[in-house]
């Protein structure tokens, strides 16, 4: 990829998962496909993993294909982004997430 192409991909990334509303969660390889680059899904992890700690973008509601948290469990990450997701109707069901009263 160019590094224009780069640049318009973390962008496309970025708006994406501005627009994730509160109580919904995407994959990592979703969100890539919806930026027009299917197989970067790899990419969007490093992009999420490089964001400002303070960033106020939903983040959180990115997970593996398997609807589980990437992080490694028990890790300050990993408990961070549970928090966030409990906080948003979601709880964990032997490390996947199900949407509460589902």
């Amino acid at each position: 990829m160019t590094n224009q192409a780069i640049e318009e991909f973390k962008t496309q990334v970025l708006i994406l998962l501005d627009a994730i509303p509160a109580g919904q969660i995407i994959s990592y390889g979703e969100l890539a496909r919806q930026a027009g680059r299917s197989g970067y899904a790899r990419q969007v992890g490093y992009l999420l993993k490089n964001l400002p700690n303070d960033t106020r973008l939903p983040w959180h509601r990115v997970v593996n294909s398997q609807g589980k948290i990437s992080f490694n469990e028990g890790s300050d990450a990993f408990m961070k982004q549970k928090i966030l997701l409990e906080q948003e109707g979601w709880i964990l069901v032997k490390s996947t997430l199900i949407r509460k009263n589902q």
